[in-house]
């Protein structure tokens, strides 16, 4: 029989956890006893030294089996006692030996993990370095963990992310020991997250340098054997470099920002809190995608944009972003004579818990968002967006007309867009929130896109011009599509596009579509075909439910 026992893929000696599972098995007792644990710990010292197979079993039994209290007391003592030679016999056994970890740096003062083993509940500084590092490399959930940032660096899809690869970076990292003290943690020299919870956990830091200005974060439940870990982004090196390594090499937008160091210094001075680079990352990896506001970004983009089943509806928001530009809302936005960022008219915005960024979308729509990301919270994800209409004091026809001519190059279109008409549609069937430029884009965009419906503008101008645009000759779809989008452009520039009224006309939808369940606009388009085409918008969509184009030469 081997002299070993593996578990989870860990070697012990089979002969120290037979003798514990000896004295807890078949008895109603089942915890160990001071005499019973001496002998379990003879067997281990049975030949010269204890070795290091041995050392760990003992770990294992001491976490895992059940004591009498002088039994647990006794136990840990003999595994106690950390000197500096016996701290560095501990991380050269451990971090070097059953971990591999050939280069990882460890900055830790036997002091410290002295003072640390005294804590109530005990857990052994051994026990706790590898929980410790166990956590860096198996937890793959914390969006800042290890495991997460190396995903999106290395444009790993695999779940769980290779061991060897976090290995990797693991080894290049300074491995820290945080003190239980506050005042202690001067002497470590990158910044740290300000709640800390020492009492009941071990808290590890690893920072490395080369792959991240971020503290990564351990923390090894003192009562049991449990660990996390997160990551912590740190303000060093400089506001712009740690900026730049986050939106474009590790969220990988291509936003510009405009963020104020001594603004952020000052936001950290008077409401310390959640560190800015968390709260940077939180903003563009959950709160600018969390849709549950009553305008949210979510909620801006299906009401623009007609969405291609074979996209994403992430890929339009990411464009978007893509375009836009980020500010820091400051503290004192409500007395700035000309802020950089409006805030919605009239708000009140809770400062002192949240970091407030405004996304300043392209020059060719007049929405605005406001992401919020709680200052209490370290998980770079929470976080929230609600949007607005800047004030325009131009006359809607003006504003409709510029939306032709400067977002889609149509400056000829007759529109026929009654205010009162649109007015008297949003009161009687709703929604409340919809605007009329919102509702142009969308129509326009539905031409120009909906390749769906096969009756619709595109089906009509592929139908037209199949032997000088066809399919066969593209090797992507979404070239062949714009290939066609562009036809369509051309055939606008002629085109009359007018929003149904209620009291519907002799053009209304042939398919018989309820004017108080769809927005309706006619388009004709004498250029392209005889018959005009109905643009259909839901008003309360479902989740798949697209607007649509029908009509032409084949109504």
């Amino acid at each position: 029989m081997s002299y070993y026992r593996h578990i989870n893929g860990v070697r012990y000696a089979r002969q120290l956890l037979e003798a514990a599972e000896q004295f807890t098995t078949g008895r109603g007792e089942s915890q160990i006893s001071f005499e019973e644990i001496q002998e379990i710990y003879k067997l281990a010292e049975d030949g010269r030294r204890i070795t290091d197979v041995e050392r760990r079993t003992l770990f294992y039994i001491a976490e895992n089996f059940s004591f009498t209290d002088k039994a647990l007391d006794w136990f840990r003592n003999q595994l106690s006692g950390v000197d500096n030679g016996e701290l560095e016999a501990i991380l050269t056994r451990v971090v070097r030996g059953e971990y591999g970890l050939k280069r990882l740096t460890c900055q830790i003062d036997a002091t410290e993990v002295q003072r640390q083993e005294k804590q109530t509940p005990t857990r052994l500084f051994e026990s706790a370095l590898r929980g410790a590092l166990d956590a860096f490399l198996y937890n793959n959930l914390e969006q800042l963990s290890l495991a997460a940032f190396v995903s999106r660096r290395e444009l790993i899809e695999e779940s769980p992310i290779p061991k060897n690869r976090l290995e990797y970076y693991l080894d290049q990292g300074t491995l820290f020991l945080i003190p239980l003290n506050p005042e202690d943690r001067q002497t470590i020299p990158y910044d740290l997250p300000d709640n800390l919870d020492t009492d009941l956990f071990w808290v590890f830091g690893l920072h490395i340098p080369t792959f991240f200005p971020a503290m990564f974060i351990a923390n090894v439940l003192r009562s049991q054997p449990f660990q996390t870990s997160s990551g912590y982004l740190s303000r060093q090196p400089d506001l712009e470099t740690l900026s730049r390594t986050i939106i474009r090499q590790f969220l990988d937008f291509q936003t510009t920002w405009e963020l104020d160091a001594a603004e952020v210094e000052r936001q950290l001075a008077t409401m310390p809190g959640q560190n800015f680079g968390n709260a940077l990352f939180a903003a563009f990896n959950g709160g600018i995608f969390n849709g549950e506001s009553s305008f949210s970004f979510r909620d801006f983009i299906r009401g623009e944009v007609w969405q291609d089943p074979d996209l994403e509806l992430s890929d339009y928001m990411t464009h978007y972003i893509n375009t836009g530009k980020l500010y820091l809302i400051p503290l004192d936005y409500k007395t700035q004579s000309n802020p950089s960022f409006p805030v919605p008219p009239d708000s009140e915005l809770s400062i002192d818990y949240f970091w407030y960024f405004g996304l300043k979308m392209p020059q060719k729509t007049n929405a605005r968002f406001l992401i919020n990301v709680p200052r209490n919270s370290n998980d770079g994800q929470s976080g929230w967006n609600d949007g607005f209409i800047l004030p325009d004091e131009r006359s809607l026809q003006v504003q409709l007309q510029a939306v032709l001519e400067n977002e889609f190059s149509l400056p000829n279109v007759e529109l026929i867009f009654p205010e009162e008409e649109f007015e008297a549609q949003r009161i009687q069937f709703g929604p409340d929130w919809t605007n009329p430029q919102a509702l142009l884009r969308l129509a326009l965009n539905s031409i120009l896109n909906d390749y769906v419906e096969s009756r619709s503008v595109f089906s009509a101008t592929a139908k037209k011009h199949n032997t000088d645009v066809d399919p066969i000759n593209f090797d992507d779809p979404q070239e062949y599509r714009a290939a066609i989008r562009f036809l369509i452009q051309k055939y606008l520039q002629t085109a009359s596009l007018e929003l149904l009224p209620i009291e519907l006309p002799d053009n209304n939808p042939v398919d018989g579509e309820r004017i108080e369940d769809y927005w309706q606009f006619y388009a004709h388009l004498p250029a392209l075909a005889f018959v005009g085409f109905w643009v259909i918008i839901p008003r309360w969509p479902d989740d798949e439910q697209l607007p649509y184009v029908y009509g032409g030469e084949y109504a």
